[in-house]
């Protein structure tokens, strides 16, 4: 949402005001969960839960290769750079690594939250991965890489002679052609045409680029971008989203005999959206990719948001973009998406999912000096910002997923409700993740242009709006530097609870919040030695923080909350980003500073209040 138009509806400049909290009995009063109304339903064993893939997972770009298929989705400036899954199924995801980890692969000039990495499309040619991108800085340049294992170390980048982003790759009997939108707008006011050239994929040189849109923008709207190109059977399709990446978001689909055209429009565009779903919970639908099962059958990948209701009405969300898996049949030679071009939280097909033996991916050093137990770290989920962090080691990871019947929906202060055992309450389906242990390098300070806080922050995607997130501090940092934990939407958009040292031995905790220009810190003194373990309740409605100090032995002492931050203040509407919220560690330091600060049972749990797990699920998705 444009910034003009959020002043319009508030009168302000955002409803926060910052304020200093006394230390005295700083002992806040949280506001209770109240999750969205919205619930998913039981399920058959051949339905499934959408998102797919939960937590900013954006712009999706799927292909299979045998039985097995490949996902590749957007990171912006967080590394390493564009997420790589694997599935056998479409439904079950895990990461398999990252494309993107050597500063000789990407250009980083001072770019700030949610620029860099946009859109990659994922591609497969005889024996090799191909994945095309574009790093967006004041070049906008698109670059290719390649390799033959997409678990492993993808090569240096071949840099692309043009600008504008979201380009796509097709390779047709021989030929490799290069799709994208147009950057520039024309004189009439619309953004321009999809254009496309022969590439040579060695080189990255390009021939003659032709207008496949040429009298307007897009096949429903005048904003076209995220093309791609097929060839299914003896038609050419150009699949391609439309009308921005917000509410207005949706995708057309035009075929031709011939890969340089004319295209005709579907007669049922736009083929998939939910601009007209008003209320619903998902929001954004779009910028999808079309793929065949090995039994046959076809599907979509698109991005998509979970809002939370207000007042009748759809309202902000926090969780990014994700990615949304939805069944495709083809009626007299038209792809038909979804449940006419609509999809659900649960989905119902009416037909299995695709289903094989999974490939062992084959997983190796990521290069660029990353040790192999850092390279499972980033496995995991977790992301870091400006360079991969040499000196980071990470240990001992497991997870969980499962369904909890001690867990309901319900007004707890610090989390979900427990239930009564056979109370027949609504039951609680989970994620958790664990680290053992996390050694984490002091960088910079979080505040800044966004091209810094390199060595001192990795963050990990929140994943539901109720969640939980804990690490326990064990290295306590002295008087130079700081350490703990945040809920992180941008460098201009976060919530942060901090302990620090003074100079005469005691330790603070320092809990922020920091709203564009606006901010406000609560300082309460804490125990000066012992662990301390650091908390982050979030659920619909704010982000609530807390800690518990532990005495010599171990022993945990009684928890105390230091306040909250709301919400809608880290949305994507507020925040005007991308991303979407991420749960981080921290070791900052506003001046140089060596050694780390360490980090023990790093757990974050997700629960989604749903009434089923799906079925063989596992890996972080």
């Amino acid at each position: 949402m444009p910034k003009t138009e959020y002043l319009a509806r508030t009168g302000s400049e955002h409803p926060f005001r910052p304020r200093r909290i006394s230390a005295a009995g700083a002992r806040a009063t949280i506001p209770p969960i109240h999750l969205s109304k919205y619930r998913r339903k039981p399920v058959s064993e051949t339905a499934y839960e959408n998102p797919v893939v939960k937590g900013t997972a954006p712009d999706p770009s799927l292909i299979r290769v045998g039985n097995d298929f490949y996902l590749a989705t957007s990171t912006f400036n967080f590394l390493p750079g564009v997420t790589l899954r694997h599935s056998t199924d479409l439904a079950n995801w895990r990461i398999i690594g990252g494309a993107i980890t050597r500063p000789s692969q990407y250009r980083r000039d001072g770019q700030p939250g949610g620029l860099m990495l946009f859109a990659p499309t994922l591609r497969y040619a005889e024996g090799t991965f191909y994945l095309i991108c574009t790093n967006v800085a004041d070049d906008q340049g698109n670059f290719l890489i390649s390799t033959t294992n997409p678990a492993g170390e993808w090569s240096d980048a071949v840099w692309i002679d043009t600008d504008a982003f979201d380009p796509s790759l097709l390779y047709d009997d021989g030929v490799w052609y290069y799709t994208r939108r147009t950057l520039a707008p024309r004189a009439d006011g619309k953004l321009g045409p999809v254009v496309q050239a022969e590439i040579d994929i060695t080189t990255g040189a390009l021939g003659e680029l032709r207008e496949l849109t040429p009298d307007y923008g897009g096949f429903v709207t005048n904003d076209i971008e995220g093309p791609h190109l097929y060839r299914i059977g003896e038609w050419y399709y150009l699949f391609s989203a439309e009308g921005g990446s917000w509410k207005g978001h949706l995708q057309s689909c035009a075929r031709s005999r011939s890969p340089w055209g004319p295209f005709e429009s579907a007669p049922h565009n736009p083929v998939l959206t939910h601009r007209n779903r008003v209320g619903h919970p998902i929001q954004s639908l779009g910028h999808a990719e079309l793929v065949d099962a090995p039994d046959g059958s076809w599907w979509a990948v698109a991005l998509g948001t979970r809002h939370l209701a207000h007042g009748g009405f759809v309202s902000h969300h926090n969780l990014g973009r994700e990615t949304f898996l939805l069944p495709v049949e083809w009626v007299d030679g038209w792809p038909v998406i979804g449940n006419a071009g609509t999809t659900e939280l649960v989905v119902r097909p009416g037909r299995a999912l695709p289903s094989a033996a999974a490939r062992t991916a084959r997983e190796s050093n990521s290069g660029g000096g990353i040790s192999r137990a850092a390279h499972a770290f980033w496995r995991a989920g977790w992301n870091t910002v400006g360079v991969m962090p040499i000196g980071l080691t990470a240990d001992g990871f497991s997870e969980q997923t499962g369904v909890d019947e001690t867990v309901v929906d319900g007004t707890a202060a610090r989390g979900p409700e427990v239930a009564p055992a056979g109370t027949g309450a609504p039951v609680a389906a989970f994620r958790s993740q664990t680290i053992n242990s996390v050694s984490l390098p002091f960088g910079v300070d979080l505040a800044g242009d966004g091209a810094t806080s390199a060595l001192g922050a990795v963050f990990l995607p929140q994943r539901e709006d109720a969640a939980v997130f804990e690490a326990t501090l064990f290295e306590a940092p002295d008087a130079r530097a700081a350490a703990g934990v945040a809920a992180y939407a941008d460098e201009n958009h976060y919530f942060s609870l901090l302990i620090s040292a003074s100079a005469d031995g005691s330790r603070q905790a320092r809990f922020a919040r920091v709203v564009d220009d606006l901010s406000s810190e609560t300082v309460v003194d804490i125990a000066p030695t012992g662990s301390i373990t650091l908390r982050i309740t979030a659920s619909a409605t704010n982000y609530a923080f807390s800690l518990c100090s532990h005495d010599a032995e171990g022993a945990p002492g009684d928890w105390t909350d230091l306040g909250s931050g709301i919400a809608r203040l880290l949305s994507a509407e507020t925040a005007e980003t991308f991303v979407g919220v991420r749960f981080a560690l921290l070791a900052v330091s506003g001046a140089e500073a060596g050694g780390a600060a360490r980090f023990s049972a790093v757990t974050s749990t997700s629960y989604s209040f749903a009434s089923f797990v799906s079925a063989g699920s596992s890996g972080i998705r």
